[in-house]
């Protein structure tokens, strides 16, 4: 059989699931498979970042755009004469018509794509391959929304200046529980990353603390945080890579992303990023020891 021939089927048929993986409405599995293959396929995840740029151009112009008079009369009409089936926002019908509208007139958007992938010129066989099943969901729950958030949302290239993260109030704003993260990743990285901002966010119904840098020849790191919700690398059959000052670090890479974990009795904590190995592993050991604590002092 061909190689070539069967990559492209394996991509068309990723391909198929991108509006709804960006939509949240994947199973878990198949969620799992498409973030699989999106970590070892540039040319799929550029095509899912374009895509998800249009759905948020498409969505930034509706919400900036008033319905025309006639279609929003239209549409209230509509929705009064089926009061008794429906219990709906009229805004939200507005907005769902004025969508339509706008793509029958073929709105377009466009721009530059990059590989996310560029640092790492020759990616080894996937550790993940060498992991128990367990083991690999738990590593896949920090990929999961670098991937996600970071990149197919396009969140790194978004800077937000401290001021501002510190004043955010919405539902993705760190809170005075996690804007000292900012700070501390900051003065543990040094120079040689630039915060672009730190949120939280929600992926695959699971809430995250997520902090996103850039760095030299187009690295893209982020510090992933979540409840633990019943898991735990101590309950893994995973062994430590190594020990950061006292803290247990546990590692493993999908495709040319490598991942490098560690936990407190709350929290599980992530290091995701294009790096290669040692890389990865050295911001890894710089924050294990001062983001354990930090979390552990909101612990107790």
């Amino acid at each position: 059989m061909n190689v070539i021939q069967f990559n492209e089927k394996a991509c068309e048929r990723i391909r198929g699931y991108f509006d709804s993986y960006l939509d949240n409405e994947l199973l878990v599995e198949t969620n799992h498979e498409v973030l699989r293959h999106l970590s070892v396929c540039p040319d799929c995840t550029k095509i899912l970042e374009a895509r998800a740029r249009v759905k948020r151009a498409i969505k930034s112009a509706v919400e900036q755009e008033k319905a025309p008079a006639l279609l929003l009369e239209s549409i209230q009409g509509r929705i009064r004469a089926r009061r008794r089936f429906f219990d709906l926002d009229l805004r939200q019908w507005a907005v769902a018509g004025f969508i339509i509208v706008m793509l029958v007139a073929g709105s377009v958007v466009a721009s530059r794509t990059v590989d996310i992938f560029a640092p790492v010129m020759n990616a080894g066989r996937d550790s993940f391959e060498l992991l128990s099943a367990q083991a690999q969901e738990l590593m896949r729950v920090g990929l999961v929304d670098h991937i996600h958030c970071a990149i197919v949302a396009g969140k790194w290239k978004e800077f937000l200046s401290f001021e501002h993260m510190k004043e955010e109030t919405s539902r993705s704003a760190l809170g005075t529980e996690f804007i000292g993260l900012v700070p501390l990743v900051k003065e543990k990285l040094g120079s040689n990353f630039q915060i672009v901002q730190g949120h939280r966010c929600v992926t695959n119904h699971r809430e995250y603390v997520h902090i996103i840098l850039t760095g030299e020849k187009g690295t893209i790191l982020s510090l992933v945080i979540t409840e633990k919700n019943g898991k735990a690398f101590n309950r893994t059959d995973i062994a430590a890579t190594m020990l950061a000052s006292g803290v247990p670090v546990y590692s493993a890479n999908e495709g040319r992303l490598e991942i490098a974990g560690f936990e407190t009795n709350r929290y599980l904590a992530y290091v995701v990023s294009n790096l290669d190995r040692d890389g990865n592993l050295k911001a890894a050991s710089s924050l294990a020891l001062p983001i354990y604590d930090y979390l552990h002092r909101l612990e107790v």
